[in-house]
């Protein structure tokens, strides 16, 4: 009965260390990348894109993008937008947040959205291919929220 406990406590603090090392692995990619971000171009969303992505060290994210011709809403509240406003805000922009992973081997970035503007990301994974030139982060969006075939997003880090 005795060794049965020790094999027990043995192999739990086996399990314990393993998935340690494993948030590690993940939070020292996380590390490589994590910062604040400014957009320098991402097609979709215009010339000049307006957004922020920052990745925490922790492992959390947080990201949006607009376009830097989204209308004004004439009634003065975001509630009362024509459809032609609500329409162009919609289609001009996106935010989302959640978790993030890094694979520098792989030389992936995995988000997992838990909310989005862009209702059918909540709750799914994305992952992109990337990689890091001095302060830019550039990764391909395959599949982009507006549809049509993949883009390269380009972000710089903030000083």
């Amino acid at each position: 009965m005795k060794t049965n406990a020790k094999m027990l406590a043995v192999s739990a603090l086996l399990a314990a260390a393993l998935a340690l090392a494993a948030g590690n692995a993940a939070a020292q990619g996380a590390e490589s990348v994590a910062g604040t971000y400014t957009a320098v171009s991402n097609p979709p969303f215009g010339d000049n894109p307006r957004g922020q992505l920052i990745l925490g060290r922790d492992g959390h994210y947080s990201l949006i993008v607009a376009r830097t011709t989204l209308p004004k809403v004439a009634a003065g509240t975001r509630e009362k937008g024509t459809a032609d406003e609500n329409g162009a805000i919609v289609g001009g922009s996106i935010g989302h947040f959640g978790n993030y992973t890094v694979d520098m081997k792989g030389k992936t970035i995995t988000f997992n959205v838990d909310a989005s503007t862009y209702p059918n990301w909540d709750h799914t994974t994305i992952k992109r291919s990337f990689r890091v030139s001095g302060d830019q982060l550039t990764y391909i969006n395959d599949a982009p929220s507006s549809g049509g075939g993949p883009v390269e997003v380009i972000w710089k880090r903030v000083k």
